[in-house]
């Protein structure tokens, strides 16, 4: 199984990572075209902390990062929409998108990409904003969009409609750093429900076989 992880990159040296990992980054060139290389280095530490939690529940899965946020946090609907379009093209079978896009300018080059990736095979599963309806990719049709729901267990995934999941937001602990100081919130829920997912896919193989 190959799981795409488009966000700020993976360290695949990470005590909670270690294992296969390949990737690219992808970024605004100076001439303004979108340009593509090999550093999927995580400057931020937010997609190795999604990487951790999928590793941890599928450890023999390989893993696929994509680099779509410069080192200032920032990225555009163009850079996601590529990154999802590379996880496909890499035979990524989940993509998990722990972010969120504002409608507006860009919105239909993310919603191709993402009819592309699903017509392709992949499953796509992402963050969804609370409070706010809209925000891309998660209010997409056929993504799987997720919220973060802290009374659930670590390993409990709750169907709250068509396309529609809830689960919870906590991250890995991690040696030495207060829960309080860690990362929290959908990010997590959106891994923890891809997990649920590939699981859920992993046994109907199984059971076929």
């Amino acid at each position: 199984m190959r799981i795409g992880i488009v966000d700020t990159g993976v360290n695949p040296w990470h005590s909670h990572v270690r294992g296969e990992v390949d990737g690219c980054r992808i970024h605004v060139a100076q001439d303004g075209s979108l340009a593509e290389d090999r550093d999927f280095r995580d400057p931020a530490g937010h997609g190795t902390a999604v990487a951790g939690v999928i590793r941890e529940a599928l450890p023999d899965a390989s893993l696929y990062a994509v680099r779509v946020f410069d080192g200032a946090d920032a990225t555009f609907p163009s850079l996601v929409a590529r990154g999802i379009l590379r996880a496909a093209a890499e035979g990524c079978d989940f993509v998990n998108l722990s972010l969120c896009v504002p409608p507006g300018p860009g919105a239909h080059v993310l919603a191709g990409a993402c009819a592309a990736a699903i017509e392709a095979g992949c499953v796509i599963v992402a963050s969804a904003r609370p409070g706010e309806t809209g925000w891309l990719p998660a209010s997409l049709p056929g993504v799987y969009a997720v919220s973060a729901d802290d009374s659930l267990d670590p390993d409990d995934v709750r169907e709250r409609g068509p396309f529609r999941l809830a689960a919870s937001g906590r991250p890995r602990a991690l040696g030495g750093v207060p829960r309080e100081r860690n990362f929290l919130g959908p990010s997590f829920a959106c891994a923890r429900a891809l997990v649920h997912l590939a699981r859920r896919r992993r046994a109907a193989v199984i059971r076929s076989a």
